[in-house]
């Protein structure tokens, strides 16, 4: 379920960036970040840049980003879910909303498949929460 609703919530920020879907993003991203921190030897500010979505990640940040991605199921063993698994909760979601669902499944595929191109798990993950952010604006 954490798993739906955060992938639900990344997708609903990035399409409609309102401050309100931000502010519930960061609220449901900032404890599963902070839950990751020690792993990805992140400091405070790797987790603002995660939970604010900034640019300028440092190397323990795209590891941070890595961990809060298995977390929530996007990512598994280093690398990318199924298109299928990501696209899940998006055909839930957007069951009654086909332009919706289509460039959900528009950016997902593209993503996906940019961010495979990376070998290192830390660089697999902010590939993908980039694009996915580029893309849906």
């Amino acid at each position: 379920m954490q798993a739906f609703l955060v992938v639900a919530v990344v997708f609903t920020l990035v399409a409609t960036s309102s401050a309100e879907t931000a502010e519930v993003y960061q609220k449901t991203i900032r404890p599963i970040a902070e839950g990751c921190k020690a792993s990805a030897k992140a400091t405070d500010e790797d987790v603002e840049t995660v939970v604010h979505l900034k640019k300028d990640f440092t190397p323990e940040g795209k590891c941070l980003m890595a961990c809060v991605m298995e977390a929530i199921g996007v990512m598994r063993d280093g690398t990318m879910a199924s298109e299928e698994e990501i696209l899940k909760p998006y055909r839930t979601l957007f069951a009654d909303d086909p332009r919706r669902l289509s460039k959900a499944d528009e950016v997902v595929r593209k993503c996906r498949a940019e961010a495979l191109q990376k070998s290192q798990k830390c660089d697999v993950a902010y590939v993908a929460a980039f694009c996915t952010i580029v893309n849906t604006y």
